[in-house]
């Protein structure tokens, strides 16, 4: 419907540009772009989980705080669309939830992907808009997204469990955006292109 439209043409795309162009971390782009690193020897064991560890608990108290702010001033919290989002995602089935999280993540992904190549803004936010917007009209799931949506819900009424948000819809969101990030996006690139199947020569 109309909400669809309204985050999918502006509110997500909208984040994603903001994160590109002024370097932030975002927790389902580093799947993929640390996990590359990663994987052609160029960040460590460590370095991958420091990554993946500080953006996700930073992507989760961030969302967790805009979702009280907007609670709180009576704006995207007083739509009674968040109630039913919310309610929607957490209904999701273990195997929904997760596959939905693999393909909204290679949507992203290649968002990302296609935006680091681009060297204007007006660039950025072309490569940015198309697979956004998809990922948004398609009704699928990413888990920082998650992590404002779901809380803002339960804030409005949304009668979901702690349980519920976070081992019903955010691990199995989490784990699919990985697999999405890392290995549907990466992967073909990786082992095309670089080195992720190619042995360190002696």
């Amino acid at each position: 419907g109309l909400q669809k439209i309204i985050l999918g043409a502006f509110g997500l795309p909208f984040g994603l540009i903001m994160t590109l162009v002024t370097g932030g971390e975002l927790f389902t782009g580093n799947t993929a772009l640390v996990g590359a690193s990663f994987m052609e020897g160029k960040s460590t064991k460590g370095e991958l989980a420091k990554s993946w560890i500080a953006s996700y608990l930073g992507n989760f108290v961030g969302s967790l705080f805009l979702a009280y702010l907007a609670f709180a001033s009576g704006t995207l919290g007083a739509l009674p669309g968040s109630v039913n989002i919310a309610t929607m995602k957490a209904s999701l089935s273990f195997q929904q939830a997760f596959v939905r999280g693999i393909l909204c993540n290679w949507l992203v992904c290649m968002a990302v992907y296609m935006a680091s190549g681009c060297t204007s803004l007006v660039g950025k936010m072309t490569a940015v808009w198309f697979p956004i917007s998809a990922f948004v009209a398609l009704g699928l799931e990413h888990s920082v997204a998650n992590m404002f949506m779901i809380p803002l819900g339960m804030l409005r009424g949304a009668e979901i469990t702690l349980s519920q948000f976070l081992t019903g819809n955010l691990l199995p969101v989490t784990l699919g955006n990985i697999v999405g990030g890392m290995l549907c996006v990466m992967a073909p690139f990786g082992t095309t292109f670089g080195g992720w199947l190619k042995k360190k020569e002696e």
